[in-house]
């Protein structure tokens, strides 16, 4: 029995068929055949699984209907081929139903998988075409149930027959439709997995709210960090693959982050006017505190005053405008007036000291490490860059800049966006770097200042053995020309923050942000 359950049922009917037709007898080739299909159909439809001892026995019933062909006993093989076909289909009546409620159980589990990972949104097209294939697996299942569950009733072999079969090919069609579905379904879910991370970047205006209600709040606001918290766990489920949850609360805290900004700038709009008011107080009692009767023998000092004055004025003006733009609840532009007002008084204070300081000692050109005066005094001050300044070469690809008393006022960078330097402030700090000899704090540089500015790649060491008798400097305008030659300094321009460049932060006045005077300023500007 053995060896011949080891003959392909093709083969075996083959050669049965082959041995009577030579013999003259008649082979029941259409029962051994339907029976072969019958038990083919039951194997794919898992009646091994899900009918093994109806399935066992159809199998045995039609080697034997192959025994007894080999015996020449016809009669025999047709019985026995029609009982194999018989229990093959009593197989697939029990198969069926249970393949596709498994099939739809998978297809249920990949929708839901998919939808957790919020492909109805991320990869709406093969999502709803899952969803779309799970219903009609479904309309064809309750139709198989209802066809199989009638045929018994039909009047006759051949009617019951045909409407049985006819609702195996329903269940058939159902349980393809599922498997499609929950291919779809993965398909959509893999999609949708695929931009988690773009996801989360898409966050990063939230955090960057958070950033700025914290730091409007000087970090004392419990609500920031609670936001905080709540969009970390909602990052960790998009990470996690539960895109659907995690993305459920983003609306909700990136309103609430908004919100946050909101009530945390205007207090801080008006903290930042509370100290501009007294930073110019302080700075009004400075200047107010030099003997304008001792300035009359000089007239550098008397200059020095008067710019002193002029910094204090439009120190004032910043705060009316602040005041302005706090009332028409302009808070972001109220901080950047406040902190220009701030900016402008503090170098009101170290004018008023820089002109206290050389009544003191007598001297009426500014002492200050930093100042300027003519280019010639500069360029010998303490041996700093001596040879530079004294030939007016320098290596290729450097050059020479003029601070300047404009407005905006001049400040490194700004000096670095000037088209004919870098044109971009983010280089700034290579300009310190060549400067550090003359520029004690970044924050302050003063006009006729002569900076070196190097290129924007490579060493910011000056070298004068590598002069090559270009880019001599020049002042910008016939006016600071003349100003150069003639008159000493006494203003400052305070260097401004540059916030895009996080590796190496841009000097700043404490933890201020940048004012409006920040934009970038043309060429033609700049010229």
């Amino acid at each position: 029995m053995k060896t011949f359950r080891a003959i392909s049922f093709p083969s075996l009917v083959l050669g049965v068929l082959g041995f009577l037709v030579a013999c003259g007898s008649e082979l029941p080739v259409k029962e051994l055949a339907e029976a072969k299909t019958a038990i083919t159909r039951a194997k794919d439809a898992g009646a091994e699984r899900y009918a093994s001892g109806e399935f066992e026995e159809a199998r045995k019933s039609l080697l034997t209907a192959h025994e007894k062909a080999s015996n020449e006993d016809l009669g025999e093989t047709k019985k026995s081929a029609e009982y194999a076909k018989s229990k093959a289909y009593d197989a697939l009546e029990k198969s069926y139903p249970q393949l596709t409620e498994d099939s739809k159980t998978q297809a249920n589990t990949a929708i839901n998988e998919a939808d957790e990972a919020y492909a109805s949104q991320l990869a709406a097209e093969p999502y709803n075409n899952a969803v779309e294939l799970k219903k009609e697996g479904d309309t064809l299942r309750d139709n198989a149930d209802r066809t199989l569950e009638s045929y018994s009733k039909e009047s006759g072999d051949d009617a019951k027959l045909k409407t049985r079969l006819a609702a195996f090919d329903q269940f058939e069609q159902s349980n393809k439709k599922y498997l499609e579905s929950k291919k779809a379904a993965t398909d959509a879910k893999s999609l949708a997995l695929s931009q988690k991370q773009q996801l989360i970047d898409s966050l990063a205006d939230i955090e960057k709210n958070l950033d700025d209600a914290d730091r409007y709040a000087g970090g004392g606001d419990p609500e920031v960090s609670q936001t905080r918290e709540r969009l970390n766990a909602a990052k960790a489920k998009i990470d996690e693959g539960k895109i659907k949850e995690g993305y459920s609360e983003v609306d909700d805290i990136r309103k609430k982050s908004a919100e946050l900004v909101a009530k945390n700038i205007q207090a801080y709009a008006l903290k930042k006017k509370a100290e501009a008011k007294d930073s110019i107080g302080k700075a009004k009692d400075k200047l107010s505190g030099i003997d304008q009767s001792k300035l009359k023998s000089s007239k550098d000092l008397q200059t020095s005053y008067q710019r002193a004055d002029e910094n204090l004025k439009a120190a004032d003006e910043s705060l009316a405008s602040a005041e302005d733009l706090y009332s028409s609840e302009k808070y972001e532009d109220s901080i950047g007036r406040s902190e220009e007002a701030i900016r402008l008084s503090r170098i009101v204070v170290d004018q008023s000291d820089d002109i206290a300081e050389r009544l003191r000692t007598g001297s009426s050109v500014a002492g200050r490490k930093g100042d300027a005066g003519d280019s010639s005094s500069s360029s010998t001050r303490k041996g700093e860059d001596s040879t530079a300044s004294s030939s007016g070469e320098l290596p290729e690809g450097w050059k020479k800049y003029v601070v300047r008393k404009k407005i905006p006022a001049d400040c490194l960078w700004r000096i670095s966006a000037y088209k004919q330097h870098y044109g971009t402030s983010k280089l700034w700090k290579r300009i310190y770097d060549a400067n550090r000899g003359k520029i004690k704090n970044p924050n302050l540089i003063y006009p006729k200042q002569v900076l070196l500015i190097p290129p924007a790649k490579g060493s910011t060491k000056f070298d004068p053995k590598k002069q090559t008798g270009s880019d001599k400097v020049e002042a910008s305008t016939p006016e600071e020309k003349k100003e150069e030659t003639t008159t000493p300094p006494a203003s400052t321009s305070e260097q401004e923050p540059e916030e895009e460049e996080p590796s190496t932060p841009a000097p700043s006045t404490e933890n201020e942000q940048p004012s409006d005077s920040g934009e970038q300023e043309s060429d033609e500007e700049a010229r």
